[in-house]
């Protein structure tokens, strides 16, 4: 992660215009001085704006998250490849025409980033038996990640409701998720109680509003 100070940036005329929206594909000259955290831009080419994605206004908010994810609580300093490559799929995906379901692909995104920061969860095993599943978990614990099968969860109220518990199921087998935002606040939460909640999510809230606009 690297940040820069542009000169002008802001101007109309500004020969980077564009080139540094947070979720258009770009390619970036600078020379670098390790003498400061700020580098300067020398030459900014927009390679992909993204436009499909900016005219639905849901996969806009969803990738406005995603992005400030990674900006917020990525390492500084060292190489995002991984992280990269999968904001770069999921932005494509939510732009184009996707590999998998399109509902499915910002909650997919999220599991793919907790298991390349170390908090990898394993939808398909009951964390408490060991047991794998042969059907939808009866809970989640988003705090640490516990999934947990009918037989242990017995007559314990669960924590999330039982479209999350479809959907984590959903997610893990490919099928197309029923209501995307449960798992995908149950799996924010995951991640969030890892890397800490102090760094806020500013776009989240345009994502909330989002939803209620489209009753979802």
């Amino acid at each position: 992660m690297v940040s820069f100070i542009i000169k002008g940036g802001k101007r109309k005329e500004s020969p980077f215009k564009g080139a540094l929206d947070p979720l258009a594909l770009s390619e970036v000259v600078f020379r670098e001085n390790p003498n400061t955290e700020l580098q300067f831009i020398k030459e900014a080419t927009l390679i992909e704006w993204r436009k499909n994605l900016r005219e639905d206004l849901l996969a806009l908010a969803k990738a406005q998250v995603m992005a400030e994810i990674v900006l917020r609580y990525a390492p500084q300093g060292v190489p995002l490849q991984a992280e990269f490559q999968l904001l770069e799929k999921a932005t494509a995906e939510l732009d184009g025409t996707p590999e998998i379901p399109k509902q499915n692909i910002f909650a997919r995104w999220l599991l793919d980033t907790c298991d390349i920061w170390g908090y990898n969860l394993d939808l398909g095993t009951c964390s408490r038996c060991g047991k794998d599943l042969d059907t939808a978990p009866a809970d989640f614990v988003p705090e640490t990640g516990a999934i947990i099968c009918k037989e242990c969860l017995g007559v314990t109220t669960p924590r999330v409701r039982p479209e999350t518990s479809r959907d984590l199921w959903n997610l893990l087998k490919g099928n197309n998720l029923e209501s995307p935002q449960f798992v995908e606040n149950a799996l924010l939460a995951y991640l969030r109680h890892h890397i800490g909640f102090h760094k806020e999510l500013k776009s989240l809230q345009f994502l909330n509003d989002t939803r209620k606009l489209f009753g979802c």
